[in-house]
């Protein structure tokens, strides 16, 4: 089975390697440098444009589920399980519309949290040090140019549409998108924003039981 992944903001797919997905093969959806002013719309057609199977299974995380959602949009897919993410501007939280007007996202960059321990602590939930690693070698992997793209997107996403097909897992610890805002069909118990990684045998399980309908 061929399942195609997005990582998130500031990652790539390494984001993923903590996942026990043997039987699946995955195919990584790497990032692309934007083009000037791109809208996501935009964006996302280049990136289903490099899907070579119809129907496909696409996985999505933070940002990737987002654009998983812009996918499903233009192309039939068989399946979207998005992790870590919203499925539309009413899942995101009402400091993001902030950014529209006052754009805070343009002064702080990504990378600058990235090499906060307490700033990386509280949003991502890293929990030791390797983790913490983990999470600076992600971000200095990323695209050049592409977090600021990325995130001046996300705060300006008018998305309404969610596709039938789609199964979202979220963590209840989530400090960047609070379970609060979103509908969730999983929940992870103490799970953060970073839990792709330290709680992933749990979210490869629940992965697992939909690709292979165990429940």
């Amino acid at each position: 089975m061929k399942v195609y992944f997005i990582s998130g903001l500031g990652a790539d797919e390494k984001a993923f390697q903590a996942l026990d997905l043997s039987a699946v093969e995955k195919i990584h959806l790497n990032w692309i440098p934007p083009l000037h002013k791109e809208s996501i719309e935009s964006y996302a057609k280049r990136m289903a444009e490099r899907i070579e199977e119809e129907n496909p299974i696409i996985i999505g995380l933070s940002f990737g589920g987002m654009m998983a959602i812009e996918i499903a949009k233009i192309i039939s897919v068989q399946q979207v399980i998005i992790i870590s993410s919203a499925k539309g501007k009413m899942e995101l939280p009402p400091y993001f519309s902030i950014c529209r007007y006052i754009p805070f996202h343009k002064i702080l960059p990504i990378r600058a949290i990235g090499l906060n321990e307490k700033a990386m602590l509280y949003i991502f939930g890293t929990r030791n040090e390797e983790q913490k690693q983990n999470l600076i070698n992600i971000i200095n992997n990323t695209v050049e140019g592409f977090n600021n793209w990325a995130i001046d997107r996300i705060v300006k996403w008018k998305n309404t549409v969610v596709p039938k097909n789609l199964v979202h897992i979220h963590g209840d610890s989530d400090k960047l998108l609070p379970l609060g805002y979103v509908k969730s069909d999983y929940v992870i118990s103490n799970g953060g924003h970073f839990m792709i990684v330290n709680q992933a045998k749990d979210i490869s399980t629940i992965i697992q039981n939909i690709l292979f309908k165990k429940g």
